[in-house]
């Protein structure tokens, strides 16, 4: 990330390196025992630098935003079930099992990263075997 910000010197090293990764281990340590994935500090910090923060003001910025959907939410939950249903029913089944499969394997196997890759693995399998189809007049030919 220090590339993508231009802080990096010719050594490959930059200014301050210690203290970030002293402060990256600490929020690990911090987010892992909270419950959260280890991945969001890199995410976040690696977005707002490909998008011109390079001062801290982009996650400051970001907080005031998280800080004001907490009182947002009641908005949120003010729409009735009523209104959402009817979106739901039109996921069509093929795409629900998909969905449910890396709904499911998410706390099962405490990572969301095997979720989204079995997820995966069943929506590329239920796309190849619809177009892999076979009619069943085929014969197969054995030499």
């Amino acid at each position: 990330m220090a590339e993508i910000g231009g802080f990096m010197e010719e050594d490959g090293k930059f200014k301050g390196e210690y203290t970030a990764y002293l402060v990256d281990a600490g929020f690990y340590v911090v987010g892992s025992a909270l419950g959260v994935t280890t991945t969001a500090t890199f995410v976040e910090s690696s977005a707002g630098l490909k998008e011109g923060g390079k001062t801290g003001l982009t996650a400051v910025i970001i907080g005031m935003y998280f800080l004001a959907s907490m009182f947002l939410t009641p908005l949120v939950t003010a729409v009735p079930r009523s209104v959402v249903g009817p979106s739901l029913v039109m996921v069509e089944t093929k795409e629900a099992v998909t969905a449910f499969v890396t709904i499911l394997l998410m706390p099962l196997t405490y990572s969301i990263a095997n979720g989204i890759i079995a997820g995966t693995g069943v929506s590329v399998k239920r796309v190849m075997k619809e177009h892999n189809q076979v009619s069943s007049d085929a014969s197969v030919e054995i030499v």
